[in-house]
């Protein structure tokens, strides 16, 4: 799944979790990022400050579901990710023996581990992480340009705990 299919799949409680970890963590960003929409919807920022954080975060969520923020999207949700939910990256490429900075930074990717490892280690994150949270990450790893795992790839497309249907939060 792209940025933003990730964005329309996220429930309304989910996105503003992400919202909400942006504002504590980033301010900057976050304002900027909805800043950034409001201009690109041709709207005055301030039309976007002024809403309710709970009507503007639901704004937000479905301005970011939408093919031409794919890259806000996907910008957000790498930082949402790396930070409110760094134990779980490092979780998965420990499980799978890859080396890292301790915070899930990698200088490069190896080849892609046996099926057998990789399965384990995604049912692993399922059993100890919330679920949009591991769909989220998973999705977002396999989508990078460095990543030739196509076993890990295929997982991602088939696995309905990692792309379910639309209508599943």
């Amino acid at each position: 799944m792209t940025s933003h299919e990730l964005f329309a799949r996220l429930s309304p409680e989910d996105a503003a979790e992400v919202f909400a970890w942006l504002h504590e963590n980033d301010r900057a960003a976050y304002k900027t990022t909805a800043g950034l929409l409001a201009t690109r919807r041709k709207l005055r920022p301030v039309f976007v400050e002024r809403k309710p954080r709970e009507e503007r975060h639901a704004w937000m969520k479905d301005a970011l579901a939408r093919p031409a923020n794919s890259d806000l999207a996907a910008e957000i949700l790498q930082a949402w990710t790396m930070g409110a939910n760094g134990q779980m990256v490092c979780s998965f490429l420990d499980s799978l023996k890859i080396p890292h900075d301790g915070k899930g930074l990698l200088e490069s990717l190896p080849p892609e581990p046996p099926a057998a490892d990789v399965n384990r280690a995604v049912d692993g994150l399922f059993s100890q992480f919330p679920a949009n949270a591991v769909r989220v990450y998973l999705n977002l790893f396999t989508s990078m340009e460095m990543t030739e795992w196509p076993g890990l790839r295929t997982l991602v497309s088939s696995d309905s705990r990692l792309c379910p249907n639309p209508q599943t939060p």
